[in-house]
């Protein structure tokens, strides 16, 4: 027997990219399909969606300056985006003019951005969204109105006597 092994060639290296007509072929298909994609009605909600996401972002660093609070919930946050976007259709369009405007405080808004910085401020600290009889009730228990006085006060789940019995005046003398 030999002192030496006896080496086997093992399989060529294959070169690290090879261009071939088949690849050049998948690579075009890859790439017509994500063209069509994109300028699908499917690429069209995809750009939606991700304006909307934007603009529900720049709703809560609003909401965080207005209110002071940065603990808000980013779920009851898109829940009061959505309700004060149904009911004013330019909401959003505004969102980007009242950033510009707010400064470092707002004390010296007017008009319409000073209206939507209320807007937002009552939907945070009341969870409604609008102040007439058609008003949207977002939430009653997470309303900042009650972390004011949490600790103190508990919200009430339920009412005392009949609607309206609030009105009636006392009998006196009952037992």
């Amino acid at each position: 027997m030999s002192n030496h092994a006896s080496v086997t060639p093992g399989p060529a290296p294959v070169p690290a990219f090879t261009l071939s007509r088949r690849r050049l072929l998948g690579a075009a298909c890859v790439g017509a399909a994500a063209g069509v994609l994109l300028l699908s009605p499917v690429g069209s909600a995809w750009a939606a969606a991700s304006k909307a996401e934007a603009e529900l972002a720049t709703f809560m660093t609003l909401s965080q300056r207005l209110t002071g609070r940065n603990d808000l919930d980013g779920k009851l946050g898109q829940s009061l985006y959505e309700a004060l976007t149904k009911r004013d259709a330019a909401f959003a369009k505004g969102l980007g003019e009242l950033q510009g405007k707010l400064g470092k405080t707002p004390q010296g808004l007017s008009g319409r951005p000073q209206e939507m910085a209320r807007q937002i401020l009552a939907a945070w600290y009341l969870g409604l969204v609008g102040s007439d009889h058609t008003a949207t009730v977002v939430t009653y228990q997470e309303a900042l109105m009650f972390k004011a006085v949490d600790g103190a006060l508990k919200p009430r789940a339920f009412c005392f006597g009949s609607p309206g019995s609030w009105a009636e005046k006392p009998v006196v003398g009952r037992a």
